[in-house]
């Protein structure tokens, strides 16, 4: 069985459900929510979600790696990328549901 996306317009709409606020404005509040996260993630600075989880900002080193397609040897730069760590509630929440 495939696992389903949750989409934006998704988020919206729940919100526009729970807050009782028209779809435009849902769908703005979630547009705002992700460019806050994503303005603050550029900036370097780390985002915790109580009983959700904490997103960082990790530096990697640059490293040898190979191209799959062609098997030849390659350095891959130093770049930046967000980790996930989920809550510890979210942790059991996830692992009850085996």
């Amino acid at each position: 069985m495939k696992k389903k996306n949750v989409t934006r317009k998704e988020l919206a709409i729940s919100v526009n459900e729970k807050l009782g606020v028209s779809q435009r404005n849902a769908a703005e509040i979630v547009d705002t929510v992700f460019a806050t996260m994503k303005n603050t993630m550029v900036a370097g600075e780390s985002i915790k979600l109580v009983q959700f989880g904490t997103l960082t900002v990790r530096d990697k080193s640059p490293r040898r790696g190979r191209n799959p397609r062609t098997g030849e040897s390659m350095t891959i730069t130093k770049r930046q990328m967000v980790s996930f760590r989920p809550s510890k509630r979210l942790r059991e929440r996830l692992n009850a549901c085996e």
